[in-house]
Order: structure tokens, then C-alpha cells, then sequence
């Protein structure tokens, strides 16, 4: 008896993570771009009329894209569960097409000991 009780809580616990493993796969193909661009817009500091969204891609738990502004190109996630429930987009860059790239940065006017360690000055 005891048996058929784990078995059957095995089995469902089993069943409820088959289910949700699916979820980021199910939102990438549900999710506009124009939501995409909204939640990027968010997270560059920008409107979603200067965003532009590329290369959409779910994963068992989130969804990736990328994200084109004025200012280059970002790899940019959320994670999601069952469509319902989203994280905050993160945007790490930008990757590709910076205006600072190939540009020598200028220092700071105030140069402290964390900034020089970092070298930034």
C-alpha cells in the first residue's frame, strides 16, 4: 500500500517536471516581437521603437534573443514558467557594433584607487 503511494507521488512529481521543462520553448513561440521589444526597451534604457529583436530562441526554461538599439547589439534573456510567470529581461553587451568600440576611452576626471585597479585610468 505504502508502495502505490510513493510510486504514485513519484509518477506525478515525474509528470508536473516533463511538463514544465517545455515551458521557455512554448513561450518563444507565443512571445510577439513587439513584446520582446518592450521587455528589452526596459532593461537598455530605451523606447521599443529603437529596439530592434533578432535571433529569438526558447530553452527548457527561458527564452534568448537579441536585441538591436542605437548603441550596438545585446544578448538578452528571460526566464519563464509556463508562460505565466516571467523574470525581468537581462541584457548583457553590448556584443557587437558599440560606438565605444575602437574608440579610445577617455579618463575619468576623478581617478581613484578602484578605477586604476580596473584600468580605467
Amino acid at each position: 500500500m505504502k508502495l502505490n503511494k510513493l510510486a504514485t507521488r513519484l509518477f506525478i512529481a515525474g509528470s508536473a517536471i516533463a511538463l514544465l521543462q517545455g515551458c521557455g520553448i512554448v513561450a518563444s513561440k507565443s512571445v510577439s516581437d513587439s513584446s520582446l521589444q518592450e521587455k528589452a526597451a526596459v532593461t537598455l534604457n530605451t523606447t521599443p521603437e529603437k529596439i530592434r529583436v533578432f535571433d529569438k530562441r526558447g530553452e527548457l526554461d527561458s527564452v534568448k534573443f537579441k536585441a538591436q538599439s542605437n548603441k550596438g547589439v545585446y544578448n538578452c534573456y528571460y526566464t519563464t514558467l509556463m508562460g505565466a510567470l516571467d523574470s525581468d529581461t537581462l541584457c548583457s553587451g553590448p556584443v557587437e557594433g558599440s560606438s565605444s568600440q575602437g574608440k579610445a576611452q577617455t579618463p575619468p576626471a576623478s581617478c581613484n584607487a578602484l578605477l586604476k585597479a580596473a584600468g580605467r585610468c
